[in-house]
């Protein structure tokens, strides 16, 4: 797979088109609109007062006429009216996912409000540190998943390594032929959103479409429900015309018969409906996704497997079996007519529609989860590929067996502007440290984050934002923030101790570690800092973990010196200009030997005396 890829589309120049287009569209459909609702309102009026005229004349076939006509044109409008509004709210949306787009290559894309706060936990080895999930994370950056599954899809890629190198490069290969294909993409991701307000967490759905109602997919039982309103509406019509040989008790006896058995198992069709009316905006959306993919050609295998196993053994495909679904849950909907409950104690109504639902679940409801599941990963790949369409000069990173440490060419830290400065890293001997000094706000922490997220990017398989870069597997623990928690008595010093110990327990689980640690022991005095961070690193280093280190304390760059010492000292300086305080943020060789305290408190307004 090639590093690079050339494109001829300017993103920034193919957003601003789009939101251009979709602006235009909109405006035409919202005049559409208002013309449709207009002639609806004038079709009404013209229709019923024809009728009248017609009926006060006496030509009441022609009123007749004229009020059937009248209905059906309505009908029609309102069908119409439903089609351009739905028009109108896609190009609504196109031109925002557009406009979000432009955000992202302007950097205004705080204002994103999906952040996937959820997603986050304190005690996770890295997310915290490195700002996967939260305001101002890498999650809110990238994310255009919708479902629930698909944003839990690209948390869970953001916050594990993966098991094998096959794994990503499966997803690389279907990234890279996802990310020209911005208007699939974006058709994918709307589709996703228009049906829906809000996207649910389809677990009970799942479940009940596993779940199987025994006593409505009995053949008898179907036959039954199926016969009896059929020869109760046969004796209504013949008790009508022929009242003299069919009695109307019988119909009427039949009538309340079945009242009385939709009374008796009336608690099982409002189970069923409820979790059926829940879903029914969110089920519309899946089939229009599938639909979408399942149209498309792709050429990678990892989507083409993806789209093979949907069908399964199955004639129809997924979207058209999930479509079966929608007819059937539209059928529910006739209990909110008003004349509704007449009705369904003639035709058993309730009953037609638990029998068409479980039909449906004992014939695709077990594919579900594996359908949905497939549109959550979609998502996520969607979601990364929309990086490598946004940065075309971005490096695909190249995972590689038999490997331990990180080679990364002109690095630097993706959610930063583009004045960010990269930095050369290579760090690919086990064991091999890289203790980092430097004054405060030289680029040290940024630098640290740098390294973790960039390799968080190429494990889900992503782009990274290097020119060139090449890892190995390896679990990512670190140590930046570690704050007090009140509420389990834990301060932060202990905390970060617990923190130190699940990076060492895990240097002792096989899989080369990658640590990222910041300032460590900061919550003590400076002598058990220095003897505690110094028997730490070398106690690291000797476990075969590899990484970053940034401290204060330059008396730990003596451990560079040490014999068979794997660690290397590395620094950022700063210079000063017309009495201003500058850095270049260039990691270079060697220990710093620069300070800048003081002259920052002086800076922050803090007078300094003796």
């Amino acid at each position: 797979m090639n590093n690079h890829r050339s494109t001829t589309k300017n993103p920034k120049i193919e957003y601003e088109m789009r939101v251009k287009h979709f602006a235009e569209l909109y405006q035409k459909h919202s005049q559409q609109a208002r013309h449709v609702s207009n002639l609806r309102l004038l079709v009404s009026l013209v229709g019923i007062a024809l009728a009248i005229f017609f009926f006060v004349s006496g030509s009441t076939p022609s009123g007749i006429i004229t009020l059937l006509t009248a209905m059906a044109l309505f009908i029609f409008l309102v069908n119409k009216h439903h089609q351009v509004k739905r028009a109108k709210d896609y190009a609504s949306l196109m031109k925002k996912i557009n406009e979000n787009s432009l955000k992202r290559l302007s950097g205004e894309w705080a204002s994103f409000s999906d952040t996937g706060e959820e997603f986050g936990a304190d005690n996770h080895p890295f997310s915290a540190d490195l700002d996967i999930f939260g305001k101002g994370s890498l999650f809110q950056w990238t994310n255009t998943a919708y479902t629930f599954l698909g944003r839990q899809r690209l948390a869970h890629l953001l916050s594990t390594t993966p098991d094998t190198k096959e794994k990503v490069s499966a997803r690389q290969e279907a990234v890279e032929e996802l990310a020209p294909k911005l208007k699939w993409r974006q058709q994918f991701q709307v589709e996703g959103i228009i049906s829906s307000e809000r996207a649910q967490d389809p677990g009970e759905l799942i479940q009940w479409g596993k779940k199987a109602n025994p006593f409505f997919r009995r053949r008898e039982i179907i036959f039954a429900f199926r016969f009896l309103p059929s020869l109760t509406i046969l004796l209504i019509i013949l008790s009508l015309f022929f009242s003299q040989t069919v009695s109307y008790l019988i119909p009427v006896g039949l009538v309340i018969l079945q009242t009385a058995i939709l009374f008796f198992l009336r608690r099982d069709t409002s189970l069923t409906f409820a979790v059926a009316h829940q879903y029914k905006e969110n089920i519309k959306g899946y089939r229009r996704m599938l639909e979408v993919f399942e149209t498309a050609q792709f050429l990678s295998p990892h989507l083409s497997n993806l789209k093979n196993k949907l069908g399964g053994n199955k004639v129809l495909p997924a979207y058209q079996q999930i479509k079966k679904l929608e007819k059937a849950v539209d059928m529910t909907y006739m209990r909110y007519s008003q004349l509704y409950f007449i009705f369904n104690i003639i035709t058993m109504w309730d009953f037609q529609c638990q029998i068409a639902l479980e039909r449906w679940k004992k014939q695709s409801g077990h594919s579900l989860q594996k359908w949905l599941e497939t549109i959550g990963e979609i998502e996520s790949l969607s979601s990364l590929a929309l990086i490598r369409f946004d940065h075309p000069d971005w490096a695909m990173p190249k995972i590689i067996d038999d490997f331990t440490g990180l080679w990364a060419k002109e690095l630097a830290h993706p959610l930063l502007p583009e004045s960010r400065v990269p930095n050369n890293l290579t760090i690919t001997t086990p064991g091999e440290i890289f203790l980092i000094t430097g004054s405060n706000m030289s680029g040290k922490s940024t630098l640290l984050r740098t390294a973790g997220i960039n390799l968080v990017l190429a494990y889900a398989g992503g782009p990274v934002c290097a020119k060139e870069f090449r890892a190995g597997l390896m679990n990512i623990y670190t140590s930046m923030r570690i704050n007090d928690d009140l509420r389990a008595n834990i301060s932060s010093f202990y905390g970060e101790l617990l923190r130190i110990k699940l990076v060492l327990d895990a240097t002792r689980q096989g899989r080369p570690v990658f640590i990222i640690l910041d300032e460590i022991f900061r919550g003590t005095n400076s002598r058990d800092r220095h003897t505690g961070a110094r028997h730490l690193i070398k106690k690291l280093s000797r476990a075969g973990a590899l990484g970053l280190v940034y401290t204060h304390d330059l008396e730990l760059a003596d451990l560079a010196q040490e014999r068979d010492a794997k660690i290397k000292n590395y620094h950022f300086e700063e210079y000063y200009r017309d009495g201003k305080l500058l850095f270049d943020y260039i990691l270079r060789p060697g220990v710093s030997t620069t300070k800048n305290a003081i002259f920052l408190m002086k800076m922050a307004g803090i007078e300094i005396t003796d």
